[in-house]
C-alpha cells in the first residue's frame, strides 16, 4: 500500500478500524471514517477476499436489511516501530490492532553508536515479542535524516552525524524481518493522518521544532517528497521575524537586534539556537531569573509566562520566526492546517492566538494552526501505522501497488 499517498490510507484505516473495534458494520465504518458507503464496500470486499477479515450474521432489526458484522481474523503477530531522535531512541512493540504493548527508551548516541543503540532497542522489543509468542511481521524506523534515493545512504542528519552512513546496510546485516527506514517527520505526518490532528485533513503541513527543525508536506492527500526526498526540510527555510509586540526599551547601550536576522529557520528556532539566544541576551545585560548554568528550554517558556524579560523576548522572537515560516509555507502551498510538533512547537501552545493573528495579517487565507495531539509520539505512531500497512501488503500482495515510502529490504 502506498501510504506515501495519504489518500491510499483508506484500505489500511478500514482494516485498522475492524482490528480495533473487534466487530463492526459497514455503515459504522463509513460513518466513523468519513468514507462513502461505496468506498467501504470496495475495501471490505478486498479484505474479505484475502481472508484478513470475516463476515458474520448480524442481529435482526425491527425493519430493513440485517447488517452483517465484520471481524478481524488475520494472523497473530506484532510490529516494531522506532523513533531514533537526536537525543533519545524510543521504540514500541505493537499488536496487529495497533495497540502498544511494550516500549523501550534509551539515549540515542550518534553515528555508528546510534545504529548500535537502535539495534539494541529492536532486540529488546523482539525479545518481548518472543515472550508473547508473537512473530514480528515488520519493523519501521524513523530517523532525523534523509535517505538519499540514489544511493540509499543516510544524509542531511547533522544531529546524528550520519552524512553518508549506510544505515540500511547495517540493519540488513542484523534483521531478518521486513523493514523500512524513513524520515521521522514524514512518519510523524502519517501518524497525524492516522490518529492525530491530520485525520480527515487532505492538505496539512507538520512542523517539528525541537533539537532540529523538520517538516512534512501533505497536499491533496499526497506526501510530497521532492527529487532528493528533501521536500519539507524547513531547517533551510529562510526566515525573517515578522513584527511582534514591542518590548520595553532596553537599558542604554544594549541593542535589541543583536544576532537577528540569521540565515535559516533552524538557526533561529531550534533548541540550540534558543539556548544561545538566552545566553546572548543575558550577557548583554537583559534581566533574567534563569540559571544560565543549568536551564532547560522548558524553563525559558515558563519564565516567559512569568514575565521574565529574557524569556519573554526569546519566545516573542521565536513566535515571529515561526509566523514567518508559516506565512511563507502558506503562500506556496495553501494548506488547510499547520500542525506544530516537537518540544518547542508544543511549548508554543500559550502563544497560539498571537501566532495565528500574525499569520492572518500576512497571507491571503490563513490555515488553521494547531498543536499536535500526539505529544512526543507522532513518529512512533506513524511508524506503527506504516508497519501495519506492510503487514497488510504481505497479506494482499497481488491487490495493492508496491510501497513508495522509502527503501525496503525484502
Amino acid at each position: 500500500m502506498d501510504v506515501g499517498n495519504i489518500a491510499e490510507l483508506n484500505t489500511f484505516l478500514v482494516l485498522d478500524a475492524v482490528r480495533s473495534r473487534g466487530r463492526v458494520t459497514r455503515s459504522q465504518l463509513a460513518r466513523e471514517l468519513g468514507l462513502s458507503d461505496a468506498s467501504v464496500s470496495r475495501i471490505v470486499k478486498r479484505l474479505l477476499d484475502s481472508g484478513t477479515i470475516a463476515e458474520l450474521p448480524g442481529e435482526p432489526t425491527a425493519r430493513g436489511r440485517i447488517p452483517t458484522i465484520l471481524e478481524f481474523v488475520g494472523p497473530i503477530g506484532a510490529v516494531i516501530a522506532v523513533d531514533l531522535g537526536g537525543t533519545q531512541c524510543h521504540g514500541a512493540l505493537a499488536d496487529l490492532a495497533g495497540g502498544t504493548v511494550a516500549e523501550d527508551f534509551r539515549a540515542a548516541g550518534a553515528g555508528e553508536a546510534a545504529a548500535d543503540r537502535l539495534l539494541a532497542c529492536i532486540a529488546a522489543l523482539k525479545a518481548r515479542a518472543a515472550e508473547l509468542a508473537w512473530p514480528v511481521r515488520a519493523i519501521v524506523v524513523g530517523i532525523p535524516a534523509l535517505i538519499d534515493p540514489a544511493t540509499g545512504l543516510a544524509t542531511a542528519g547533522p544531529n546524528v552525524d550520519w552524512q553518508g552512513y549506510d544505515l540500511i546496510g547495517a540493519l540488513a546485516e542484523s534483521l531478518a524481518e521486513p523493514f523500512e527506514v524513513d524520515n521521522d517527520v514524514n512518519l510523524g505526518a502519517l501518524g497525524q493522518a492516522w490518529r492525530g490532528a491530520g485525520r480527515g485533513i487532505s492538505s496539512f503541513v507538520l512542523m517539528s521544532l525541537g533539537t532540529g527543525i523538520g517538516g512534512a508536506l501533505v497536499i491533496d492527500g499526497h506526501l510530497i517528497r521532492g527529487r532528493h526526498n528533501a521536500a519539507g526540510e524547513l531547517a533551510y527555510f529562510p526566515v525573517a521575524a515578522l513584527p511582534v509586540e514591542a518590548y520595553e526599551p532596553p537599558e542604554a547601550g544594549h541593542s535589541r537586534g543583536i544576532g537577528l536576522p540569521r540565515s535559516g529557520f533552524e538557526d533561529v528556532a531550534s533548541s540550540l539556537a534558543l539556548r544561545a539566544r538566552v545566553i546572548e541576551l543575558a550577557e548583554l545585560g537583559e534581566p533574567t531569573t534563569l540559571d544560565l548554568t543549568s536551564f532547560e528550554l522548558a524553563d525559558v517558556f515558563k519564565a516567559a509566562l512569568d514575565t521574565d524579560r529574557v524569556g519573554q523576548r526569546v519566545v516573542r522572537e521565536l513566535t515571529g520566526h515561526v509566523a514567518a515560516a508559516i506565512a511563507g509555507t502558506t503562500a506556496l502551498l495553501d494548506p488547510d492546517r499547520i500542525i506544530l510538533d516537537g518540544s518547542i512547537g508544543r511549548a508554543l501552545e500559550p502563544w497560539l492566538g498571537e501566532l495565528q493573528a500574525l499569520v492572518e495579517a500576512q497571507v491571503f487565507r490563513s490555515p488553521e494552526i494547531v498543536i499536535s495531539e500526539l505529544g512526543p509520539n507522532a513518529t512512533v505512531t506513524g511508524a506503527i501505522a506504516r508497519a501495519l500497512a506492510m503487514v497488510t501488503e504481505q497479506e494482499l500482495p497481488a491487490k495493492l501497488p508496491p510501497t513508495a515510502l522509502g527503501p525496503r529490504v525484502p
